[in-house]
């Protein structure tokens, strides 16, 4: 249980963070950085994550759960295994169910626990740092970081904003295995791309090795007023309704194919691979 439970530290952000304890969160009605939207507060990353749920439908391999936000949105997620291919399917349907146009912005943050050597892939991508400067394509940023492959011999901490993507995909790969996300770039055409690596202080005091590649409607995380202003937010009028899926799965390096990248992930489950 975190901190906040029993005391707020009466910042939004840090609220989340004491909370965090990794897996994959929602983010809804807002991303990034806690704003003010018609007079309406929004916390940092949206309440949704951090909200209680009711489980509408449940099975061995499926949970389905719903909840509304401080605007009016209703939220329905389900989660559901499948086999031969092995993945796991998340999808999200979001509703207005009130007479007046509603903006809101969508993000997806799962993270992984991440070693030395990991590798990160992608498709062509822009790469702009955490204050919006442009740093080049993927992977090699123009400072000359190469945030593709994870490093954990120093404390890091750092937010990079992928845009551009022609597919929407990503692989986090290891030498025999690795996890691959798979989304549709029609509903989140950027990604967020957080290292969380020993880095001091609160919350993790150096506990922590994490990557977090975040399918998102928008960037940068200047949350959903920026958004608005930016052309970026998601509209809904009323009783309309959106929905997406995103497809985790998990592979293993082919044998034959030591020291390849993956080229291409797709939601049925397929890994395409070519050789570095």
């Amino acid at each position: 249980m975190g901190v906040s439970q029993s005391s707020s530290y009466g910042d939004a952000r840090l609220d989340w963070l004491s909370d965090y304890r990794g897996g994959w969160q929602l983010l809804i009605p807002n991303a990034g950085a806690a704003c003010e939207v018609g007079g309406l507060p929004l916390p940092f990353h949206g309440e949704w994550s951090r909200t209680r749920v009711a489980v509408t439908e449940r099975a061995a391999n499926r949970i389905v759960m719903t909840a509304g936000t401080r605007l009016p949105l209703s939220v329905t997620r389900e989660i559901r295994i499948e086999t031969e291919p092995d993945r796991l399917l998340i999808g999200t349907t979001v509703s207005n169910t009130s007479p007046e146009v509603v903006d809101f912005i969508w993000g997806e943050h799962p993270a992984f626990a991440v070693a030395h050597g990991d590798e990160i892939d992608l498709p062509p991508t822009q790469v702009f740092a955490a204050d919006g400067s442009e740093l080049g394509d993927w992977p090699m940023g123009r400072d000359g970081s190469e945030i593709g492959r994870i490093d954990t011999s120093q404390p890091r901490e750092s937010v990079h904003y992928l845009t551009g993507f022609a597919e929407g995909w990503a692989a986090l790969r290891r030498r025999s295995h690795g996890v691959a996300l798979a989304w549709d770039v029609a509903d989140f055409p950027h990604a967020w791309l957080w290292h969380e690596i020993a880095s001091p202080g609160f919350p993790f005091f150096g506990r922590t090795s994490l990557v977090a590649i975040e399918p998102a409607s928008s960037w940068p995380g200047h949350g959903l007023s920026a958004a608005i202003e930016r052309g970026q937010a998601i509209r809904l009028q009323s009783g309309e309704q959106r929905s997406t899926t995103v497809a985790l799965i998990p592979f293993d390096t082919p044998t034959a194919a030591d020291g390849a990248r993956v080229t291409g992930v797709w939601p049925s489950g397929r890994v395409d691979w070519a050789a570095t």
